[in-house]
Formats: C-alpha cells, sequence, structure tokens
C-alpha cells in the first residue's frame, strides 16, 4: 500500500511539473535600446560613451527583465555584460573586452523618466580588479528613435 502511495504521488508531481515550471510572460517595461551616457570615474575621471541594451525575452517573466549590454566609449573601448530589472530598478554586470585590464564590475542604476518623458537611469558601480579597484557613477539618457 506505501508503495502505491509514493508512486502515485510521484505520478502526479509528474504530471504536474510542467504546470509549476511555466513562467508567465513579460509583463514589465522594456527598456532595450540606445543612451547616451556621461560618467565620472576613480581611475580615468570624467568620460562620454553609448550603452546599448537588448531585452532577452526568453529570460524575462511578469515584471522582471533580462538584457544584453554594451557600454562603448568615445576611445571605442568596449564593455559587455548583461542586466536584470525589476521595475524601475537595474543590476549590471559588465567587462571590457580585453580580459587582461581585469576591468570588470557591477552596477546598480534607477531608471527614471525625464520630464520631456525620455527614459534615463544613474548607476553606481564598482569594480574590484581593475588598478586596485574602483568605482565611478554614470548617466544614460535614452536617445531618440
Amino acid at each position: 500500500m506505501f508503495k502505491i502511495l509514493i508512486a502515485s504521488i510521484a505520478s502526479i508531481a509528474f504530471i504536474a511539473a510542467p504546470a509549476w515550471a511555466a513562467q508567465p510572460a513579460f509583463t514589465g517595461i522594456d527598456y532595450s535600446g540606445r543612451y547616451q551616457c556621461t560618467g565620472m570615474d576613480s581611475h580615468i575621471g570624467a568620460f562620454e560613451g553609448v550603452v546599448d541594451m537588448k531585452l532577452n525575452t526568453e529570460q524575462s517573466t511578469g515584471e522582471h527583465a533580462a538584457y544584453a549590454f554594451t557600454l562603448t566609449l568615445l576611445d571605442n573601448s568596449r564593455y559587455d555584460g548583461f542586466a536584470a530589472a525589476n521595475s524601475n530598478s537595474l543590476a549590471i554586470y559588465f567587462a571590457h573586452t580585453d580580459p587582461a585590464l581585469k576591468d570588470y564590475g557591477v552596477g546598480i542604476a534607477k531608471i527614471t523618466t525625464t520630464a520631456d518623458g525620455k527614459t534615463s537611469f544613474t548607476k553606481y558601480y564598482y569594480g574590484p580588479e581593475y588598478e586596485g579597484g574602483g568605482h565611478g557613477f554614470e548617466t544614460c539618457l535614452k536617445a531618440d528613435v
């Protein structure tokens, strides 16, 4: 009797598992686009660049969004990474395309809408190894499409 009960529970769990695994469709705000950025880094000082973010629809669910993230500076230095968003919060990982520099880090940003209706975000970031560690701030404004 006990074996039958365990087998029945296992069968029900197996049949129901796909329903548990199903994720709700993405219902959040898509922040994909190109952003013009200015920032201040503890090592390089003032900088300018462009951020491109693209929604990964397969990994976005409910109000949570996943993005591919690239920052390109004026000198063509490039940082590739990814980001996760929930409502108006954005978490970002980035790394310079030259791994020998050990120039990588994490950032946290707040997404806002400007008075003229444009999307922007302000990010604080931390890089633990580049030139002994560093940090910076960056403000990015979504470019007109």
